[in-house]
């Protein structure tokens, strides 16, 4: 999974990570088809960061506060050191950057069934699984705006940070 940066913002690795970033599951509920048994454990690069407390990101949430999007995944790939688990922290992109993620809902909160479609112009927030999503937040924060759509010869969702 993730982050794809087109125009940097601030890479920020000061927060600590909570061990709930490295131990969350992503595909529990199957809410999201970008998404497998497949997908490793953790925070995944494109997912929303939030604040959990003194400079401690979380996963976000519905009901928690926005503070960018992770730039990478806490597990890391196989092949790969493992930074985040050493270090505990893992760099969150914030400051009106401009990304392309990989990660997002593809369908509706309230009826798993229903298709997700995005439009440029479309504000984004925090889904309950801590991924993008055109449908608001209970907390509000407008994490970015779509600048592209995703389609099969391109997935990735186009953002322009607001955070």
């Amino acid at each position: 999974m993730a982050l794809y940066i087109l125009i940097r913002g601030y890479a920020s690795s000061i927060p600590s990570l909570a061990d709930v970033c490295f131990t969350k599951d992503n595909y529990g509920d199957g809410t999201n088809t970008t998404m497998s048994v497949n997908t490793p454990r953790g925070i995944l690069g494109g997912s929303v960061a939030a604040v959990g407390g003194y400079y401690i990101a979380i996963p976000g949430t519905l009901t928690t506060t926005p503070i960018g999007l992770f730039m990478n995944d806490a597990a890391g790939a196989a092949f790969e050191n493992a930074p985040a688990v050493a270090s505990g922290k893992v760099a969150v992109m914030r400051g009106n950057a401009s990304v392309e993620v990989d990660v997002y809902e593809t369908q509706t909160a309230a009826n798993h069934a229903n298709a997700l479609t995005y439009a440029v112009g479309d504000k984004l927030y925090s889904s309950a699984n801590g991924l993008l999503t055109n449908e608001a937040s209970t907390e509000g924060t407008v994490i970015a705006v779509v600048t592209k759509v995703p389609t099969t010869a391109s997935p990735t969702l186009g953002v322009e940070m607001r955070i």
